[in-house]
């Protein structure tokens, strides 16, 4: 399975999943940028997405990917290489705020999210 990371244009962790300019997708030392072509939920199933990195996340979209199997890092910012290397040693945690009802919205208004 691979990892998904959210991120903007300069490879920065996206504010929130449904801004996210595309995903950098990670298989053992591959490294891959892609923009979803279809929904996200869509996107990460085609390309067997196992773990998602991100910062901002709805619940509602958090709930239907863990019931897709898909497990979520969520919170997290910074800049994509320096993610990667914390998730590889294994010291990569995710945030405390994260919800979409932590940046002033509900969920399912973050655009892009379903």
């Amino acid at each position: 399975m691979k990892t998904a990371l959210a991120v903007d244009e300069s490879d920065h962790l996206s504010a929130t999943l449904g801004s996210a300019a595309g995903f950098l997708l990670l298989s053992g030392e591959e490294r891959m940028r892609l923009v979803p072509a279809e929904k996200i939920p869509l996107f990460l199933r085609k390309h067997q997405v196992g773990t998602l990195i991100c910062n901002g996340i709805g619940n509602c979209m958090k709930d239907l990917l863990t019931s897709m199997g898909i497990e979520i890092i969520p919170g997290v910012s910074g800049e994509a290489a320096e993610v990667i290397a914390s998730y590889r040693s294994g010291t990569l945690v995710p945030g405390e705020k994260y919800s979409c009802a932590d940046h002033g919205r509900t969920c399912g208004e973050c655009p892009g999210s379903f």
